[in-house]
């Protein structure tokens, strides 16, 4: 709604300039991560309303079934004639070149301000989650697309396609939440477990189980089989 998106932009605003201030701005310049709001989550419990989105999860749900974790969530800002530093091509399983019959990680784009041309929408190349590397220049140039979308809107895509950021010409900022839901095979981008300690694991079993609560690497044999007497009784 528009009220909630409303919330969204200051949110992440607001999140973004806690992390700016606590990490510094030079320091973010330096490592490309200025405008990059990182696991808002863990600093506002709102952002746990949209990783749980049930239109989206019911998405995810077809394509990895009904054991997935979330891998990351990322608030991305990208403000007008500046380039953001994810405008590079990439996938968000990274230095993954291989083709894999069944998706392992889903990718959920939620579009906090509009998505078009001119504020930088996401840039996609369709098909290229089935191709090993990044296809020629050529071949970009002739196939790649703007997601375009409406502030409200979320871009569902496999995390191995090749996608960055447009170049935001428009005269206001564009905001985005993106989520990546995964199998619990792959490590989690951030440790949500220790970052929220144990915050969310006792509210219900799917926020238990989405968080990585349940997929933990056990420190050694005795911890594993413990685990595993647990859950039996």
């Amino acid at each position: 709604s528009q009220e909630e998106l409303e919330n969204y932009r200051k949110k992440i605003d607001e999140v973004y300039q806690i992390q700016e201030k606590e990490f510094g701005l030079e320091k973010l310049i330096s490592i490309k991560e200025k405008n990059m709001c990182r696991m808002p989550l863990k600093y506002d419990d709102y952002f746990m309303k949209i990783a749980t989105n049930k239109n989206v999860l019911e998405v995810v749900e077809r394509f990895l079934g009904q054991f997935y974790i979330l891998n990351l969530q990322n608030a991305i800002i990208n403000t007008p004639n500046e380039e953001h530093h994810q405008s590079s091509w990439h996938r968000d399983l990274p230095y993954q070149n291989y083709v894999i019959s069944n998706p392992l990680s889903i990718n959920a784009l939620f579009c906090i301000d509009d998505f078009s041309v001119e504020t930088g929408g996401t840039i996609v190349v369709p098909y290229t989650h089935k191709t090993e590397i990044l296809p020629s220049d050529r071949y970009i140039n002739k196939h790649a697309v703007t997601a375009v979308a409406k502030a409200g809107s979320v871009i569902v895509f496999d995390s191995m396609l090749f996608h960055k950021a447009g170049y935001n010409s428009s005269n206001i900022i564009r905001r985005a939440v993106n989520h990546q839901y995964q199998i619990p095979l792959l490590k989690q981008f951030y440790d949500f477990p220790k970052a929220l300690n144990g915050k969310f694991s006792d509210d219900d079993p799917f926020l238990n189980q989405l968080l990585g609560y349940t997929s933990q690497t056990l420190l050694d044999d005795v911890a594993w089989r413990e685990n595993r007497l647990e859950r039996n009784m």
